[in-house]
């Protein structure tokens, strides 16, 4: 099967309903499509009303990811070469062989990573001069010696003697083992059977016979009597004998401590430096339970590129994710002005003016023919009740409510009830701080030339925020001086009543609110029937501050 490209679909910093909905919506669309495995994002928190949305519709909310570095899993690596710690030398040089790999990645029951061996470990295992006793020290597991010498079992006792002898061939004169052969040794022998009884008669561990020679009756009746297993091979005694060291089992020439192995969602950036300083040809990469995904060298970073992004629900800099530098921009989707985003390429640009990001993604769904599932069509519709205020937005059009009424009806609510259960959720300030209120729904914007943040809260009871209203300027006050903001706009917006609220810490204050037909008391003001951020408070600010200025 083709492995598609990652794209990443992203809303706005501080995300709401409609950020957050849109980016789940466009990303099943784009995976039903066929043209992407497309991943919803989010960079920022998830407000009460959108979290009670995902929880009705019952779908999971996207990954928080507040960056676009490029990381290990957004690159193809090598696959992974894992093998058990029991595997012969021969088995593993074998499959370094097969697969032309830099190493292989050892792993335990639960796959996973407890060592890793390569070739130059292997060869130099094998240069190197071992005692005769190291099959039974490495605890070789006789299928090994089987495997590696192609031999089959001739007899194997219930109760198989352990591998504490040494390796010998016995080709002398059968009355001088006494100097050669051991109990509980590993034996090779040729034909001469009755080298083969004195050897059993010794009680070795294993009796290898080579060149395909039988084993008579009365020399299988004799390993029955000594518990000593019999293996045949047509391999000759000197390269059975050559071979036999090959049967050892990687786990003794592995290297398991200080391994050096990456995560999956490490950065490359990161990595680099690691790799400069160890100098291994690969690296094996894990994911988060430590099982081993695939194997990363020098040369996957210099293949890296930038990671596919689609920005829905917002196309300004300031509201995207911070290292927006490192993603590649290919669709934005969006109901908002266009504004100060920049591409490297032409891209995919949907831009309308209609009151919700969600009714364009819906249109979409419908042009393509594709009806959305249930859980979708009910948080396109819930994003549209949220951003259209239940259609009392003035940012609200005739194409919201078409689309609104389609997917609520796919989705099997009541639009109005539904909307009253969402926004009372959502709307909740019960336990919210004065930063909590500040940073829940804001967004940055540069009026001629000031830098503007406008933060916009939704609530039923505009009363209950006068308890925490010197809080709230307290921190504001804070804001504007720490970031150097010139104007700081806080807009409580009653839905039911459709009346605002409005703060203001800055510059600005006076003509601000006089362009609201309203005057400041106390910090604050009254703007009744403004309800929108985008279509009544942003340019109405503008004006306002262009006034002021020229």
């Amino acid at each position: 099967m083709e492995n598609k490209k990652t794209v990443y679909v992203s809303g706005h910093r501080n995300p709401d309903s409609d950020s957050i909905c849109s980016a789940i919506a466009y990303a099943e669309l784009k995976n039903l499509m066929g043209e992407y495995n497309a991943v919803p994002i989010r960079i920022g928190d998830i407000n009460r009303e959108t979290q009670f949305i995902l929880d009705y519709f019952d779908i999971n909310p996207p990954i928080l990811k507040t960056t676009m570095k490029p990381q290990i899993l957004d690159i193809d690596i090598d696959r992974a070469n894992i093998v058990s710690k029991d595997i012969s030398l021969y088995k593993a040089l074998e499959l370094i062989k097969e697969h032309n790999a830099q190493n292989l990645q050892i792993v335990d029951e639960e796959e996973k990573l407890i060592g890793v061996v390569t070739l130059s470990n292997l060869t130099n295992a094998y240069l190197d001069i071992w005692d005769d006793s190291i099959l039974g020290r490495a605890e070789t597991p006789l299928i090994n010696i089987e495997e590696v010498l192609r031999a089959k079992e001739v007899f194997k006792p219930e109760n198989h003697r352990e591998l504490s002898g040494r390796m010998r061939v016995f080709a002398a004169d059968p009355n001088d083992i006494d100097d050669t052969i051991s109990k509980d040794d590993i034996v090779i022998v040729a034909g001469r059977e009755e080298s083969q009884k004195k050897a059993i008669e010794r009680k070795v561990s294993i009796l290898i016979v080579t060149m395909g020679a039988l084993v008579s009756d009365e020399v299988l009746k004799l390993a029955k009597e000594n518990d000593v297993t019999i293996l045949s091979t047509k391999l000759d005694s000197f390269l059975a004998a050559r071979l036999l060291p090959l049967s050892l089992p990687i786990s003794y020439v592995m290297k398991s401590d200080d391994l050096i192995f990456f995560n999956q969602n490490d950065y490359i950036d990161e990595i680099k430096d690691i790799m400069t300083k160890t100098r291994y040809r690969a690296y094996p990469v894990v994911d988060n339970n430590k099982k081993v995904v695939g194997s990363i060298a020098r040369y996957h970073l210099i293949t890296s590129e930038k990671k596919p992004l689609i920005m829905v629900d917002h196309n300004e800099r300031n509201q995207a994710v911070e290292d927006i530098e490192y993603a590649e921009i290919i669709e934005i989707i969006d109901h908002h002005r266009v504004a100060n985003i920049a591409t490297n390429q032409p891209v995919f640009f949907r831009n309308m003016p209609v009151g919700s990001t969600a009714t364009i993604v819906s249109s979409m769904y419908l042009e393509q023919g594709i009806r959305p599932s249930r859980q979708i069509a009910g948080i396109l519709a819930s994003a549209i009740i949220s951003d259209t205020l239940l259609l009392s937005s003035p940012t609200t059009t005739a194409e919201d409510a078409r689309i609104l009424d389609i997917m609520a009806k796919i989705a099997g609510i009541d639009k109005d009830s539904y909307s009253v259960e969402m926004f009372k959720a959502g709307t909740s300030l019960d336990g919210k701080s004065a930063e909590d209120l500040l940073t829940g729904d804001v967004k940055s914007f540069e009026i001629e030339s000031e830098n503007v943040r406008i933060a916009q809260v939704f609530t039923m009871d505009l009363e209950s925020i006068s308890s925490i209203q010197d809080d709230l300027v307290k921190e504001m006050e804070s804001e504007t001086s720490k970031n150097k903001i010139s104007t700081f706009v806080l807009v409580l917006t009653d839905i039911i009543k459709e009346t605002s609220e409005i703060i203001i810490t800055g510059k600005y204050k006076e003509q601000i609110a006089r362009a609201f037909n309203s005057e400041i008391k106390d910090g604050k003001f009254t703007a009744k029937g403004v309800l929108s951020r985008k279509k009544q408070v942003v340019p109405t600010i503008t004006d306002a501050i262009n006034e002021a200025k020229n």
